[in-house]
């Protein structure tokens, strides 16, 4: 099996993080060495998130709208989006050969920042773990008070290859980063919207939990209906027409809240 893969997701984590792939909430991660995922800020916590993704043939646009209040006295947080290093499946087998400068390269095409409207600079800062690379800014949160967040990014759709079954095209969204703040996420809004050329309304909606063993590369692809999306997340998505809208309130996410989509490649359906 051919195997290539490209990963979506958003992450704001706090000031301490432990490492996985780029696709995930802003987190609160660590200040100095290998920047790890905190298990809890002691006051900021994420009041509510707003994530639109468009997914088309060649781009998927990614819009995170993060509304955090910090119930405390003034904090200085060190805030992580995860994004994958490019070269990731080669390990480093003992030598530091982490690029630096312009040569430190990751997934995603682009990537923006906000903070109260405010464009901020970022940094691409690597770990010890080259599957995992943190879009960093440091954020100064006022007393008693709310901080809207925003990022936007863009990469490139993935895909799947089987030799028997075809290929099958994936996304994802981690919602579990967002564990690192204060208390639960007060609501969580995730609307995936697919371009009719990828996959058509009425969406053909399936769990991931009803397949066999939840492995759909076993699927046939090469005749799955061309609308079929197979997900796993924290609810049941709304289905409205080509779009998807998973919302859950008081959340505490953990790994099985993630989101997961798989459709079919749809240039299958038209040779």
């Amino acid at each position: 099996m051919t195997r290539i893969k490209r990963l979506a997701a958003a992450a704001l984590l706090a000031m301490s993080f432990t490492g996985q792939i780029a696709r995930a909430d802003d987190g609160g991660i660590s200040f100095g060495g290998s920047p790890h995922l905190m298990g809890a800020h002691a006051s900021v916590a994420m009041k509510d998130e707003v994530v639109t993704m468009d997914i088309s043939d060649k781009l998927i646009k990614v819009d995170c709208k993060f509304l955090f209040h910090n119930d405390g006295p003034a904090a200085v947080v060190r805030m992580g989006f995860p994004d994958q290093g490019q070269g990731a499946a080669e390990p480093y087998e003992g030598v530091d050969i982490r690029p630096t400068g312009s040569n430190l390269k990751a997934t995603f095409r682009t990537y923006d920042s906000w903070v109260d409207g405010k464009k901020v600079a970022t940094k691409l800062v690597p770990t010890n773990n080259r599957e995992l690379y943190w879009h960093t800014k440091t954020v100064s949160f006022k007393p008693k008070s709310d901080c809207l967040i925003r990022d936007t990014y863009t990469l490139e759709p993935g895909a799947q290859v089987t030799a028997e079954n075809g290929m099958y095209q994936q996304t994802y969204y981690v919602l579990h980063t967002g564990s690192s703040w204060h208390g639960p996420i007060g609501k969580a809004e995730i609307i995936v919207k697919f371009a009719p050329d990828v996959v058509h309304g009425p969406i053909n909606l399936r769990a991931l939990s009803s397949i066999p063993g939840k492995d759909v590369k076993h699927l046939k692809w090469s005749t799955m209906p061309a609308n079929t999306v197979i997900y796993e997340g924290p609810v049941e998505p709304k289905v409205e027409g080509n779009t998807l809208r998973f919302v859950c309130e008081n959340l505490k996410p953990t790994e099985k809240d993630d989101v997961h989509l798989y459709y079919a490649f749809r240039m299958l359906h038209n040779l």
